[in-house]
Order: C-alpha cells, then structure tokens, then sequence
C-alpha cells in the first residue's frame, strides 16, 4: 500500500502551498541488491541511472517498474568513489570522494572523460567526509556540487560552479564562483545528495540524522536567484508526514535506508534511493540489505 504525504512547496512570491503526493516503493531487481552500494541517481529522457560507489557501473532502469534496462561500464584513471550524478546536456556527470574528481559519462557507450574545475575539490577528510552531490542547473548554466561535512563535521559546503564550453571541440570545465556553509548541530547530521528543481527553481537537499532506530529523514530547499546563485536565507524543511517513520518500517524489512541519491522527473515526481554495503563490495555478490528506491509521486 503507497503511503500518503504532504509535501509543502514554496515560493518568495506566493504563500506556500500543499500538494497531495505519495510515496511507494519501486520494486528493483535482485541484481541491484547484490552489493553494487548506489550512491547517486539521475532522471534522463525518461529513463532513472543509478550510479553504483563502488563498482564501476551506472545502472540504467525504467521509474516506473523498476526493471534493469542495462549495465553501463567504464574505466576511471583513478582511484574513485561515485558519490553523487546529475545530467546535462544529455551527458552524465559524477562527482567522486576518495579521490575528489569530477566525470562525464557518454550513457550510450560508457566513454568517460574528466572534466577540469578551476579550483581543486575538497579532499576527503580523516572522517571520510568528502564530495557528495551534484547538481545542474541548464537555465543559469551553472553546477552545484555538495560536500558532505567539512573536516570537523560541523558544517556542510554547497560549491556553485559556472560551466565554460573552450576550444575547438566546446570541451565543458568549471570555474568556481561562490560557496555556502550550512552549520550542523552535531556530527550525526548529514546532507547526502542535491538536486535541482526547475519549476520552482530551487535546490533540493536530501539530509538525514544518522543514529540507528533513531536515524531521521528530511528534505530540505533553498532558492536559486535570477543569476542562478544560492540564496542561504531562504533554506527551509519541506515538511513529509511521516518520512522518517515510513523509513524506520522499511528497515525493518532488510531495506537500507542510508539514503544516497535524490533526482526528478520532468512531473515534478521525487525519487530516493540507498545504498547497500559498506568497506569494500564485491559487485557480484549479495548484499545484507537491499537498495530502496522511493517514489514520492505528485497526484
């Protein structure tokens, strides 16, 4: 049975509104429950991509059954640990932890390149905090990359990056314009993937407080202006009846609920997935829990 929720959305202009959704759990096949640990998702033409942390793969799958479509592969130069996904002009792009790096992948045949940024990513920290999200925004032309927590784990980092298109061949790099700091109450506070939202041009922000059977999810937003910057005095929780309670039930079901990956649809739908593992995964072999992935879908 789908779980029913509200989901307030707001605007500076507008008083905030509510709109009906639900959240109901996508079957995914049993190879999506080997220990794969996906960690950052993406909708694109219709299709959802998961991007596993560990194993070199993107999964590519339907959002509306859940099936496997197919496995895309490819080899990185590095060391990596994929931790967020976003999509721009019809490329993917992933932001790696252990060694902090940016990618695009070709999802047609697995080509991936590295693309510069004019001011080096955060290193992971002694915690294993370290690159987490990313985000792209085509109308300001800009990318939002996340850092999980900074080396005390006392604040979270949003980076806003402009695309540059140089050379001949229109190669995309990045240059670094400005960053915000969210404070975190304690280091049990994460933020775990971003997303744009072009209807009420926003960032959303997937969070979560990380403490066993009292582990608790939230959502939250901050508005982007009309050059396409972050403004910090309009972050807000966007309230989900009973988000972290319905989490609680799912692990209860061998379900992880460590929450990863956030995107959505060209209908405003919200998909959630998790990951699956920890340490070191051998990509073929089952998993001790099984990857979610949410659908919060707007009636």
């Amino acid at each position: 049975m789908p779980f029913a929720i509200l989901v307030m959305l707001s605007s500076t202009a507008q008083p905030p509104q509510f709109a009906q959704y639900t959240i109901e759990n996508i079957p995914l096949p049993a190879r999506l429950n080997d220990q794969v640990c996906i960690s950052g998702m993406n909708y694109m033409n219709g299709k959802l991509y998961l991007a596993s942390e560990r194993c070199p793969v993107v999964f590519e799958t339907d959002p509306v059954s859940g099936n496997l479509i197919k496995e895309i592969s490819f080899q990185v130069p590095q060391d990596f640990e994929m931790e967020g996904m976003t999509s721009y002009r019809n490329k993917l792009y992933l932001v790696t932890e252990d060694v902090a790096a940016l990618y695009e992948l070709d999802a047609t045949n697995g080509n991936i390149k590295a693309i510069e940024t004019s001011i080096p990513l955060p290193p992971k920290s002694k915690h294993g905090d370290g690159m987490e999200g990313i985000a792209a925004n085509d109308k300001n032309q800009k990318f939002y990359l996340l850092r999980e927590r900074n080396e005390e784990r006392t604040q979270t980092e949003l980076y806003t990056f402009a695309i540059n298109h140089s050379g001949t061949d229109q190669n995309l790099n990045l240059i670094y314009e400005s960053k915000i700091e969210i404070p975190l109450d304690n280091p049990q506070w994460r933020f775990s993937d971003i997303c744009y939202d072009p209807v009420n041009n926003q960032l959303l922000c997937l969070k979560s407080f990380s403490k066993g059977k009292l582990r608790r999810q939230y959502l939250e937003a901050i508005d982007i202006d009309a050059n396409g910057q972050l403004k910090e005095d309009t972050r807000r929780n966007i309230p989900v009846t009973r988000f972290s309670e319905i989490s609680n039930e799912y692990k209860d079901q061998d379900y992880s609920m460590n929450l990863e990956g956030i995107t959505l649809d060209e209908k405003g739908n919200i998909f959630i997935v998790s990951d699956n593992t920890s340490g070191k995964a051998l990509c073929d072999k089952p998993a001790k829990e099984k990857t979610i992935l949410l659908e919060l879908k707007k009636q």
